[in-house]
């Protein structure tokens, strides 16, 4: 079978988790969005795997809930969640298709993000929105890049995120996404990523090395 068809057809949610990996490297200040997504889409579209202790707070209307599980998505994009907090602490499941993944979820969904590969995903969002550096700070130890996105088409209802990269691993840990209800309530979902593990392979070679960046 092609690599390409083995791919995690990763949705938004892990879009929410890896979407700016791929920028760390690029300079501070203006972006430009189609360079952004290229390299977003090159690096990713190489992901086979990956594994994440995820941490979901949901604020919403003065309340808040919180879901804690350890996370792993293989080459076919099935997930295997094992829950160690909320309503369903201490059971696994396996989802036999991302999409059907709740704690990964990073803002609302559609039908549209189904069938993209994680690559073509978030190469599409990157597009899509104005993409800024908002500065550096220190997040649980590791040096960090703050990234924003905002819809370059504003409106009332549109979500925006902004997204903490690990600038020395590339890998981000802390996605903080707010949008706007129907109703008119303001939701912001607040995801940490533990203990990541990405299996890459090397697209320059020919022989698919395997790769394997983490982080805890």
């Amino acid at each position: 079978m092609p690599r390409r068809t083995k791919r995690c057809a990763l949705t938004i949610g892990l879009v929410g988790a890896l979407l700016l990996a791929g920028c760390s490297t690029l300079p501070s200040g203006g972006l430009n969005a189609d360079a952004v997504g290229e390299q977003v889409q090159h690096r990713y579209d190489a992901i086979e795997g990956y594994s994440a202790t995820v941490t979901k707070t949901v604020e919403a209307n003065d309340e808040t809930s919180t879901v804690r599980a350890h996370v792993s998505a293989d080459v076919d994009g099935a997930t295997t969640v094992t829950y160690r907090s909320g309503p369903d602490a201490g059971t696994t499941v396996r989802y036999e298709t991302p999409t059907r993944a709740p704690v990964l979820s990073a803002g609302r969904r559609d039908a549209a993000t189904r069938d993209a590969t994680y690559g073509a995903l978030a190469a599409s969002l990157v597009r899509t929105s104005n993409v800024s550096v908002d500065g550096t700070t220190v997040l649980d130890g590791h040096r960090t890049a703050i990234v924003s996105l905002s819809p370059a088409n504003a409106s009332v209802n549109d979500t925006e995120r902004r997204v903490w990269v690990d600038t020395d691993r590339r890998i981000p840990l802390r996605v903080e996404t707010t949008w706007t209800t129907a109703s008119g309530t303001t939701v912001t979902e607040t995801v940490r990523y533990e203990n990541v593990t990405l299996s890459e392979t090397d697209s320059a070679n020919e022989t698919g090395t395997r790769n394997t960046v983490s982080a805890t």
